[in-house]
């Protein structure tokens, strides 16, 4: 008899969370995709590729990992591209150990990390306490399975196989470490010492050629990421929150200017000054070859050069005044704004398509659709829209965008995984896309930036009316956290109204204090006035200035009651961060492009 066997990996969330750096964030997803698709592969060679239900390879190579191509050349999508997902789902034929296959791809997942530990590690096995780094990579991994026999009825069997693998979950094994010592505690995690040996003379200086902080201790797991080489490289904070002072700077014509500012500074700065981060969204940039730190003068002293030496430190920021005045001149609004967006989003109603599948065959085709219609041209998506995918493992994708085309991305995915899965529910019930938006300061925690998003995720999925919406939160240096939601199928849906609400303000029709003073309304009024008395005075507030008659009886009409009024507010303090990204990016106010594009 056919047996059905779930396969479950992790940790996920936490291994991929941890992290200080965006190139951890990608390391961490990357490598759990690989340990999945060694996984895969392993079951493929038992029981054949088309026993495969998720992921739905057409053949073994599918699951290799694709060399990259030079551009010119198109490029097949495979699965591996897109990401191998955490859980496995395969029917195991008559005749073949479902126990036996659950452990061979268990064993299969641990060794590729293992492997890929001893690769990363061995160029710097002097630095390390080489045992117990090993020992924690392959204490790392979290493996579970579950199996039952397929009886005919393929969505009761695939429920009750789900159900089993939950519970297995729940009563993991708890061994006994093998790799404990008295070293400090991880950095980032705080669960597994450090493996780092370095001299009591210049570590701090050591650990920043090795890709350190001074003062940062790392753990095996850490330092896999850390050091997990990639070809492109990947963008930090800083880069994603640059990016539209570079778009300004290319949309008058003065890269050359930036770039002999650049080649100043890291003359100045020294070695370290020196980027080779050749991403996609890089190229044509200088900060591919430069350190982009180079533009922020509160983070030149990061450079020891210029942390050193006084002289040299303030002759780089004379220097940096020197091309904000330049640019100035030329209509660039500098210097770089100091916000990016973390973008999360994840499917709605996909238990219920899954539910329903009728047979395995069905279900095949519905990964293979998912993951190459949708996971696998998630990137192209969001690099033509200046950002950088961290990951996009089947409905989940966690990406960095720049602030003046994230909603713009963000209505992207939702409008694609909509248009890919409509064949796989009806009108009502069709899968669709909620999305979290944090907007966050790029010196912020990576920790906290990826809470404030999920946050924003799961209100968008569980706000009312549930799913199928969008919700941005901003978290400013300094103030209060603030939220909004929408639906995607509002009329105008939040992206069109917070590019709207970014217009007027960067028109000057609506001040940022008339946002701060209808703020300060809703909180210490907002419950005691009758609506048309809030509705009123709100009215009042925005209409304090001279402001042409088209924009008053637009406001005018978008106050009809005293929720409007709270909307409002909210959505106004919103869209200042994005008006700012705008202006710097020089977009034209009320752009016909940019306003069919939300």
């Amino acid at each position: 008899m056919d047996h059905l066997l779930a396969i479950a990996l992790g940790p996920v969330q936490e291994f991929i969370a941890t992290a200080r750096r965006t190139r951890d964030l990608f390391a961490g997803s990357r490598l759990l995709s690989e340990a999945a698709a060694c996984a895969a592969k392993a079951l493929a060679k038992e029981v054949g590729v088309q026993n495969l239900i998720f992921p739905a390879p057409e053949s073994e190579a599918a699951l290799e990992t694709p060399v990259p191509a030079p551009e010119s050349e198109a490029t097949h999508k495979t699965l591996a591209e897109a990401g191998i997902p955490n859980v496995l789902l395969v029917r195991v034929p008559e005749g073949k150990d479902p126990k036996g296959l659950g452990e061979k791809a268990l064993k299969a997942a641990k060794d590729c990390l293992l492997a890929r530990a001893r690769e990363v590690f061995t160029p710097r096995k002097d630095h390390l306490l080489w045992e117990e780094a090993l020992e924690q990579v392959k204490d790392l991994l979290e493996g579970y399975y579950a199996y039952l026999p397929l009886k005919g009825d393929y969505p009761g069997a695939r429920e009750r196989l789900m159900a089993l693998l939950a519970a297995r979950k729940n009563t993991r094994d708890f061994a006994p470490a093998s790799w404990g010592s008295p070293a400090y505690k991880s950095s980032l995690d705080g669960a597994r010492e450090s493996v780092l040996r370095l001299p009591q003379e210049g570590a701090d200086r050591l650990r920043v050629r090795l890709g350190l902080r001074p003062g940062e201790y790392l753990s095996g797991p850490d330092l896999l990421k850390r050091w997990w080489q990639t070809k492109h490289g990947f963008l930090s904070t800083t880069h994603v929150a640059a990016l539209p002072f570079f778009e300004g700077v290319r949309r008058v014509g003065q890269e050359e200017l930036l770039r002999r500012a650049l080649e100043d500074l890291a003359q100045l700065a020294g070695e370290e000054a020196r980027a080779g981060t050749y991403h996609p969204v890089l190229r044509d940039t200088p900060f591919a070859k430069w350190d982009v730190r180079l533009l922020y003068e509160t983070r030149l002293a990061e450079f020891p050069a210029l942390a050193e030496d006084s002289g040299l430190l303030e002759r780089a920021r004379a220097r940096l005044r020197e091309l904000w005045r330049a640019l100035s001149q030329k209509g660039v609004r500098a210097p770089p704004g100091a916000y990016y967006a973390l973008l999360h989003a994840d499917g709605d109603r996909m238990g219920e398509a899954l539910d329903r599948l009728k047979t395995p065959e069905a279900h095949r085709r519905f990964s293979k659709t998912l993951a190459l219609q949708f996971a696998a041209e998630v990137k192209g998506l969001v690099e033509a829209h200046g950002g950088a995918l961290v990951y996009s493992g089947g409905d989940d994708v966690l990406a960095l965008l720049p602030l003046h085309k994230a909603l713009m991305t963000a209505k992207a995915l939702a409008e694609r995984f909509r248009e890919v899965m409509a064949p796989f529910g009806g009108p009502e019930k069709a899968p669709s896309l909620s999305v979290g938006l944090a907007v966050v300061h790029h010196l912020e925690p990576l920790q906290d930036a990826l809470d404030l998003a999920r946050r924003a995720e799961k209100q968008a999925k569980e706000g009312k009316p549930q799913r199928n919406a969008l919700c941005v939160a901003y978290s400013p240096r300094s103030g209060s956290e603030r939220m909004a939601r929408g639906r995607w199928d509002e009329k105008p849906p939040l992206t069109r109204r917070l590019l709207r609400y970014a217009d007027l303000q960067r028109a000057g029709e609506v001040p940022s204090r008339a946002a701060y003073e209808l703020s300060a309304l809703v909180r210490e009024a907002g419950d005691a006035l009758p609506d048309e008395a809030l509705v009123a005075e709100a009215l009042r507030i925005l209409g304090r200035r001279e402001m042409r008659q088209a924009y008053r009886e637009e406001l005018e009409a978008w106050l009809r009651t005293g929720e409007d009024v709270r909307r409002l507010a909210g959505e106004l303090l919103l869209a200042r961060p994005f008006a700012e990204a705008l202006d710097q990016a020089g977009v034209p106010v009320e752009s016909r492009e940019v306003w069919d594009a939300h």
